[in-house]
């Protein structure tokens, strides 16, 4: 081990050390540990045992263990477990313990590129069962990790133990209260960042208040990560810094620690009891934190680390920000970042920080990036500007290949090819544009008078600063667009991975330079860096295979080279933002030095003497763990292979609560190829029992993936697992070249051909389910479908009592009718999609007067005094989407490809505007069609209305509380906020479903009614709502179903709210 430090090989560079660090630092395993720790007071058998237990298993790679150790790869089921889960089946029952094969793999992966399976998953639904579980750890001595959405990227989020999994558990973990006009909020840890926000902007929004909240954490994956996440590693992010992260911005927290105590910080009660019950914990934190007040070296130490982002190691700031006679204050602030190794924290209350609504950025780009690091030092000492971003010359190089970047800042493409040129995305925010002009005024002279050369024409001034939305969000989109364009480059089978460091800003620019010289000394041309300049935090990115001993030793050079790098040339944080996890556990003694990290494992120990929290991450004595345990993803499908495994899809999938999400299908998708292709080259004559295990498990998990696409819409390397799965279902469904076609494929062949005279018949059918409701009533008609579907093996659809009528055939009324000899009309192209033409409203919905929504855009056209078209053909016209869901892709492409010709002939080619009553429907279309002009004419109904409709008419509210439902294919349209403000020009408020898709799928949900149960649990309308909108039927009939209000088309509100405009009216 002594020849693998290779730190201690520099004595020049040790001896420019500070003395508080001292020579020991550039070990990784700390000497006499034991001796250091003796002083926390927690000793006993319990503490042997699990000393002897953290002892790291130094064993030959390809060793199965044979007894239990507590280190990663050791932690074998020798009774322990078997006798954990059945205790903890008695507590919450068999359901919510999880240990088959498929889904402890599935769960063995978070963001990082480590793998480790769990040997239960224990999805917990409250404290009290939190406590229950943690105390059958402790009677059995089985570790446990908390689990939140799984998007950290260190390592800190798997076990090879149990694993408590919080998120995708139905309504678990997501309360919150917001106080003081949106200044405070109280969170559980289930709640997505970027939904903490919309329900502050939604609090403001009701309460007419002046001001806009937010929470003061925003990292990247804020629409993915969890509260829980945030809070446990100290997540930042871009315009954060250090004052509003979680440390800086929190008021009170609950915690439940390891023998299962509750402590409420804002609760003196709790405080109280606490302080009695735990008073040597409290001791041993005074004493350990006068001990550091006392010691001005290490003080030093703290707050030079802590002045920029760090998260290495435990949060010791905590000892030196609070007095030895605050140990309740200092808990609470150690617990921040502990990443789950201290105790579990189920409940946060956050002080918001102010979100100004105006906004512009700059983005200037430097000959050298030391110079844009010289500006980025003016900007932190001279200025209070919000946030400034660095990009590096080969981020540079990927930017200027998207297009309209190179518009906006053409001099990214001149840069020397081989030169250092870099870039800093700059941006000012203020309550109102006189106040962002004044940030704007101080950025541009305190750049003026720095001296710093720019490439940009304008130079430093005002004109450099972009003010539209729609141009600052190029600048911002590519820095978002780096991450994935990296990794989507990548070897397949190879992982990106995501380096996060830390420097004053005075070193970045040198900082910067050793380590673009490190990326090339060990031959990673890939390695961009970019990150949050203005706190001297960089993020590396690059591409590693760890196929072969090689690779491996070439990735434990880089890393060891750049920890030293960073922590000891230039005192700087190895984790600034990401965590310590395992990724950096080997080097938080050389950054922190012996005598810090003495403390931490005080720390660890005084909370945890038994390891059961979270072991081997932040503090682990093994050196290499770094490199152990790494995840080697299998080659399977050019479709998913460049997935990165972030878990960014998972919050907008419809299964996530009842079977498996994106990741997670992608994950077992590999696992199961890998041991398909391993069966196939082995001659073995039957399959292993894993591999069964996994093809029957994965028949449900590609049952209940609704293939909508709404993963892409989150996924930073544009992957869509509804494509794999469509692509599944079609080989088993149509066969494969040169064999016989199945007689499903034959059916949807005929059904496509026959398309018109068989959906003419299914209005009448429609209508007589109806009336046969009406007779019997709602109670035995339930009782007589669920009995027909339990029998139908999923191919029957469930009945529910918002089942539409058929609908009425169209009738086009005079004042629309297309007149030949009247070409100075406005014109347009009217499809009515199958669904609308086929069904009705529900029984029962009485608003609906028993029209059609056909009924009701041609009377809102008729309003607005337009010309309409309506394909003779339309009684045959589908864009094929029924049968492409399904996995009948040819049947679904010959009826878009038929679609795509009528649609042409009928609009000249798409000189005349085509609308689609149904979204879905309209978003296929402009997928499939291959005319480029005849796509650029189709419209959804809200964006025709709003772009052609809106000024023709005149609006009135004539609704008090409605619910508005964007679908998923409309929000892929980027139409949510035409969507919203159409409704709330027809009602007094508005409330926006917060769910990304219902999961109906076409007719899916109505065969796996379990999918949109799952889904549409979440959806908590308020009481007051009487009515729901949306512009896909059978979506309005699953929202119908689990809200118990109806939800119609759109067009009913806008055709009840509207009125032709005066001047139109007299024309």
């Amino acid at each position: 081990l002594e020849n693998r430090m290779r730190a201690t090989r520099s004595p020049s560079l040790l001896a420019r050390l500070p003395p508080q660090i001292g020579a020991s630092s550039a070990r990784r395993i700390p000497s006499s540990i034991v001796t250091r720790i003796g002083a926390a007071g927690q000793q006993g058998a319990a503490t042997e045992r699990a000393q002897q237990q953290l002892e790291p298993a130094l064993m030959p790679t390809g060793n199965a263990p044979t007894a239990y150790r507590n280190a990663d790869g050791m932690r074998v089921d020798d009774g322990r477990y078997t006798a954990f889960k059945k205790d903890v089946r008695t507590m919450i029952g068999d359901e919510r313990v999880i240990d088959d094969a498929v889904r402890t793999f599935a769960y063995g992966t978070d963001a990082s590129f480590y793998r480790l399976n769990p040997q239960a998953v224990v999805r917990v639904h409250s404290e009290e069962e939190v406590v229950q579980v943690l105390g059958a750890s402790r009677k059995h001595q089985t570790p446990v990790t908390f689990r939140a959405a799984g998007t950290s990227l260190s390592g800190q989020a798997i076990t090879d133990s149990v694993l408590l999994k919080l998120s995708h558990n139905g309504k678990a973990w997501r309360r919150y209260k917001i106080e003081d006009e949106g200044k405070k909020i109280t969170l559980e840890p289930g709640l997505i960042g970027g939904e903490v926000n919309r329900l502050l902007a939604a609090y403001k929004k009701k309460h007419k208040l002046p001001n806009q909240y937010k929470i003061g954490p925003d990292p990247a994956s804020i629409e993915s990560c969890m509260i829980g996440g945030i809070v446990a590693n100290n997540s930042s992010g871009m315009c954060c810094g250090v004052k509003d992260n979680t440390y800086n911005t929190l008021q009170d927290m609950r915690v439940v620690l390891v023998d299962g105590t509750l402590l409420d910080t804002s609760c003196e009660e709790s405080r109280a009891a606490f302080t009695q019950s735990h008073a040597g914990l409290l001791a041993g934190l005074s004493e350990i934190a006068a001990r550091v007040q006392a010691d001005e070296p290490l003080m030093s130490l703290i707050r030079t680390k802590y002045a920029i982002k760090n998260t290495t190691g435990y949060a010791i700031n905590a000892l030196a920000d609070f007095s030895p006679g605050e140990p309740i204050e200092i808990l609470k602030r150690i617990m921040i970042g502990s990443e789950g190794t201290l105790g579990f924290i189920s409940r946060v209350t956050y002080n918001t920080v102010p979100d100004l609504p105006n906004k512009a950025s700059a983005f200037l780009v430097f000959p050298d990036i030391g110079d844009a690091c010289d500006a980025t030092t003016i900007l932190r000492e001279k200025t209070t500007v919000d946030a400034v971003e660095i990009f590096d010359r080969r981020s540079l190089k990927l930017c200027a290949d998207m297009g309209e970047m190179a518009r906006l800042c053409p001099e990214i493409t001149r840069l020397p090819a081989e030169g250092e040129g870099a870039a800093l995305l700059i941006e000012c925010r203020g309550d109102g544009e006189e106040a962002l002009a004044r940030e704007i005024k101080t950025v541009v002279d305190a750049l003026k008078t720095s001296g710093v050369p720019v490439e940009n024409p304008v130079g430093y001034s005002p004109a450099a600063f972009r003010h539209d939305p729609k141009d600052y969000n190029i600048f911002w989109d590519a820095r978002k667009g780096l991450i994935p364009i990296v990794g989507g480059a990548r070897e397949t089978g190879s992982s990106m991975l995501l380096e996060d460091v830390a420097c004053t800003t005075a070193k970045l620019g040198d900082m910067s330079k050793d380590l673009i010289g490190i990326f090339k000394k060990y031959g990673y041309h890939d390695a961009c860096l970019m990150g949050h300049a203005l706190e001297g935090n960089l993020h590396l990115i690059f591409n590693q295979s760890f196929k072969n001993e090689e690779e491996l030793k070439r990735y434990e050079g880089l890393m060891q080279d750049i920890c030293e790098n960073v922590a000891l040339k230039y005192g700087g944080s190895l984790k600034a933002e990401h965590g310590t996890g395992r990724n950096v556990a080997p080097f938080v003694e050389m950054e922190w030095g012996s005598k810090a990290y003495a403390l931490m494992w005080e720390v660890k120990r005084l909370f945890d003497p038994q390891f059961l929290l979270n072991p081997g991450v932040i503090l682990n004595e093994d050196p290499d763990i770094h490199a152990k345990n790494i995840r080697i993803d299998h080659a399977s499908n050019p479709l998913v292979d460049r997935c990165i495994s972030c878990g960014w899809c998972e919050s907008n999938c419809p299964s996530r609560d009842l079977s498996l999400t994106p990741r997670q299908r992608i994950q077992v998708y590999k696992e199961m190829t890998k041991m398909r292709d391993e069966f196939s080259t082995s001659g073995a004559r039957y399959k292993s029992e894993r591999l069964l295990a996994f093809e029957e498990s994965w028949k449900y998990a590609e049952a209940t993936c609704a293939a909508d696409g709404m993963c892409q819409e989150k996924c930073p390397v544009k992957i869509n697992t509804g494509e794999l799965i469509k692509s599944l279902r079609s080989d088993a469904l149509e066969g494969k070249a040169g064999e016989a076609q199945p007689r499903g494929a034959a059916l949807a062949a005929f059904v496509a051909s026959n398309f018109s005279p068989i959906m003419a018949a299914v209005p009448p059918m429609l209508d007589a389910v109806s009336l046969a409701h009406r007779f019997i009533g709602t109670w035995p008609m339930q009782t007589i479908a669920n009995a027909v579907w339990g029998v139908g093996n999923n191919m029957i659809p469930m009945w529910n009592p918002y089942m539409p009528r058929g609908a009425k055939p169209i009738t086009v009324p005079d004042a629309v009718k297309h007149v030949p000899s009247s070409p100075e009309r406005k014109k347009v192209v009217y499809l009515p999609s199958c669904v609308t033409r086929s069904m009705g409203p529900a029984r029962g919905d009485d608003e609906a007067e028993g029209e059609p929504v056909h009924a009701k855009f041609l009377s809102l056209l008729a309003k607005a005094d337009y010309e309409v078209i309506i394909p003779e053909a339309v009684s045959s016209a589908c864009c094929g989407m029924i049968f492409d869901s399904r996995g009948y892709k040819a049947a679904g492409l010959g009826q878009a490809q038929s679609l795509e010709a009528t649609l042409a002939e009928v609009s000249d080619g798409g000189r005349i505007p085509i609308v689609c009553d149904t979204s879905p429907c309209l978003h296929r279309m402009k997928e499939k069609f291959t005319d480029p002009m005849l796509k650029f004419s189709l419209f959804e109904p809200v964006q025709f209305i709003a772009s052609h409709l809106q000024d023709r008419l005149d609006f009135s509210k004539v609704r008090e509380t409605v619910a508005v439902h964007v679908p998923c294919s409309s929000k892929k349209l980027k139409l949510n906020e035409q969507m919203v403000g159409l409704a709330e020009l027809c009602a007094h408020e508005v409330h926006v479903t917060p769910i990304p898709c219902c999961g109906m799928a076409g007719d899916r949900g109505m065969r796996y009614p379990e999918l949109t149960g799952s889904s549409l649990q979440h959806l908590e309308l308020p009481s007051s709502c009487s009515d729901g909108y949306s512009t896909s039927r059978t979506c309005e009939m699953s929202l119908s179903n689990h809200s118990g209000i109806n939800f119609r088309s759109l067009l009913y509100l806008l055709d009840e709210g509207t009125s032709p405009k005066v001047q139109q009216a007299a024309k």
